[in-house]
């Protein structure tokens, strides 16, 4: 066996401790300099200046009173009651609603010409007068047999159903 009787280098630990403390001070520094320069900006980036906020309390202010009616006079009125005929509802033309979810718009609706027939809107087949409003089905053979005679053309003419297949045969 073999057994180490050299003395510790003391010199050497004492010089690495001594290093080290000197490190751990320095970090312990740079990083309460840095955390003090971040608040300090993060605080006067938070802080609006104040001249922003007069302005834009000014613009509020003339906008209040240079309404329809100013501010004050809409108070005074609505203190005696008689706000009625100012507050009355009216038909919104706002569209908005009537397209649709924006990832499947629809198209807008036109206003209708007087005496004009509503046209279906799109995506929808067209109901014919025979059948008295129902719609039409899709792969639908006809219309029963009582309801098709009731307006069946005579023997000469062309036979037309609405909800029969071209070629079809008809009864």
């Amino acid at each position: 066996m073999a057994i180490d009787n050299t003395p510790p280098r003391l010199r050497l630990i004492v010089t690495i401790a001594i290093m080290t403390v000197i490190t751990l001070v320095a970090i312990d520094f740079a990083l309460q300099s840095y955390y003090g320069y971040m608040s300090t900006d993060a605080q006067r980036l938070k802080l609006a200046p104040t001249t922003a906020l007069t302005e834009q309390h000014k613009a509020e202010q003339a906008a209040l009173k240079s309404g329809v009616e100013p501010l004050d006079q809409a108070m005074a009125q609505l203190a005696k009651g008689s706000r009625s005929d100012l507050v009355a509802p009216k038909q919104s033309d706002d569209l908005g609603p009537m397209t649709g979810w924006s990832k499947l718009p629809k198209p807008a609706p036109t206003p209708e010409a007087h005496g004009a027939a509503a046209l279906p809107p799109a995506g929808h087949e067209a109901v014919t007068a025979g059948d008295a409003g129902a719609p039409a089905m899709t792969g639908d053979a006809g219309a029963p047999a009582a309801a098709a005679d009731a307006g069946a053309p005579k023997p000469g003419a062309a036979a037309k159903d609405a909800g029969a297949p071209k070629g079809a045969p008809h009864k």
